[in-house]
């Protein structure tokens, strides 16, 4: 995982697969940046091949809290198969238009 900034926006960058081994890691990192950062939030998933169900809960916890502080989270960049997870979850509106892999 890495973190960075585009503009105003905080973008975490998922590397690898997201499953229940890095789970504690993610939701770690992402209440770290939404403690210590301002503005919207970016998940890219460009390089996360596979993505679990927790992981996915751990996006939607982060989007619900972000959304109480009146800030954004959007995804970028899933794979087809994160895509279908988060089509389960309702997420697909985090989505980033034109930046899924479908």
């Amino acid at each position: 995982m890495s973190v960075s900034t585009e503009g105003a926006a905080t973008v975490v960058a998922l590397r690898g697969e997201a499953d229940i081994a890095t789970l504690p890691d993610v939701k770690e990192m992402l209440d770290r940046v939404i403690r210590a950062h301002d503005g919207p939030l970016i998940v890219e998933l460009a390089d996360t091949p596979f993505i679990d169900s927790g992981t996915v809960r751990a996006l939607a916890q982060a989007s619900r809290v972000l959304g109480e502080r009146g800030r954004r989270m959007t995804i970028r960049s899933p794979s087809p198969m994160a895509v279908r997870v988060m089509e389960l979850f309702g997420l697909c509106g985090l989505i980033v238009p034109g930046s899924d892999d479908q």
